[in-house]
């Protein structure tokens, strides 16, 4: 038996800290910077809620953005057509990225 009082912050002496011993010396960890482009895509990928008609949908902000560049060039807006095939020229130089699958000849796959 202990000859203090065991209680409300008051731990017993066999399961306090010893001298010299903190719990988390460092402290946590620093966050990782996102980079701009990160940041960028979260944001334009993000979901976005609109009302079209009477009903409410959701949709990626990019897509919705491209959805309404469509409909101003429909419109006769100039700008928003010029944007509209810049974007899409981006897009031809500058595909989405996919995965590539490796094919391996017969002697590849012995190696491995």
């Amino acid at each position: 038996m202990a000859d203090y009082k065991v209680g409300y912050k008051k731990p017993p002496h066999h399961s306090r800290f010893k001298l010299g011993n903190r719990a988390n010396p460092h402290g946590r960890g620093k966050r990782q910077q996102r980079t701009e482009a990160e940041i960028v895509n979260q944001v334009m990928n993000g979901p976005v809620e609109f009302r079209e008609g009477s009903t409410s949908k959701r949709m990626p902000r990019i897509e919705l953005l491209i959805k309404r560049y469509g409909a101003a060039a429909l419109r006769g807006d100039i700008s928003a057509a010029k944007a509209l095939l810049k974007i899409r020229a981006d897009f031809d130089r500058h595909p989405a990225i996919e995965p590539f699958v490796f094919q391996l000849s017969a002697r590849d796959a012995l190696v491995l």
